[in-house]
């Protein structure tokens, strides 16, 4: 094949295919273009043994897959895939304290986590003081369940 008057051969073309899927992968960290890169070597390799375009391309997806079904299960295993809550849906579970007292008519205000929030209950009337749970939220209003105590 000839580029600007450059001639390249197929294998030459898969190479920098899989060299460049390569270094995607190294920017992202994505764990995605590197089962290609092989694939790319893979038809390379194909092209130095004088494979056809289409058989390329066979081997391209074929080892891109291959990669894919067998070292995909190892790599989700060995990285860290837990995520971790942050901002509110780290309140979820903790306790507060409330500061206006809850009634079924009328949300009140709980200090959880430094801050004072909005808040209802489900389970009916919540006295000032007490001692909740923050069960979900919905908005910028958490939802309370009273675990009983009161804050000394």
């Amino acid at each position: 094949m000839t580029i600007f008057g450059i001639t390249v051969s197929a294998a030459t073309i898969w190479f920098v295919v899989g060299g460049i899927l390569a270094i995607i992968e190294a920017v992202t960290l994505g764990l995605v273009c590197i089962w290609f890169a092989g694939g790319a070597v893979g038809a390379a390799i194909s092209a130095m043994l004088g494979a056809s375009p289409l058989v390329q391309i066979i081997v391209f997806l074929a080892v891109s897959a291959v990669l894919v079904a067998v070292t995909r299960p190892i790599a989700k295993k060995r990285f860290n895939n837990k995520t971790e809550k942050t901002n509110v849906d780290a309140l979820i579970g903790q306790t507060g304290v409330v500061e206006e007292k809850i009634t079924p008519e009328s949300s009140g205000q709980v200090k959880a986590d430094g801050k004072v929030w909005r808040a209802v209950s489900e389970s009916g009337e919540i006295e000032k003081g007490s001692v909740v749970v923050i069960k979900s939220i919905k908005g910028v209003t958490i939802m309370v369940e009273e675990i009983g105590g009161r804050e000394c």
